[in-house]
């Protein structure tokens, strides 16, 4: 595995931990904090940092799908403060959904890698 498919790789778990704290603190949403809510915000913010270095460098459709998944972070911290009014409960639940399709973004990356290098590797002219 590449150092890129690696790094992808890296980061992708970050975003399922992620996705697997927002899931154990919506269990305590009624007695949670803003300061919950807040400090979740500043990992999502945090992870969309370190997506944006890995972005550069990359192949335009891995490229693609980790900015999607940047946009789908950031949004989701947008929609938190939005949704604090209806509840700390409602603003986990939109962290938790938007967590989870930024994986499912940089899954989709890391298949793309993986393909690409599958594609430079294949031995040229074999079966011909």
């Amino acid at each position: 595995m590449s150092k890129s498919q690696t790094v992808l790789e890296q980061t992708r778990q970050e975003a399922q931990a992620l996705q697997h704290r927002i899931s154990a603190s919506i269990g305590r949403a009624e007695q949670a904090t803003w300061a919950d809510v807040e400090a979740i915000q500043a990992d999502v913010n945090a992870l969309g940092a370190r997506m944006k270095t890995l972005a550069a460098g990359q192949a335009d459709r891995v490229q693609d799908e980790i900015k999607q998944a940047i946009a789908r972070l950031e949004a989701a911290g947008r929609l938190a403060e939005d949704k604090a009014a209806d509840g700390v409960k409602t603003a986990h639940s939109a962290l938790l959904d938007s967590a989870r399709m930024a994986s499912d973004s940089l899954g989709a990356a890391i298949v793309e890698a993986r393909a690409r290098l599958a594609r430079i590797i294949e031995p040229k002219g074999v079966g011909e």
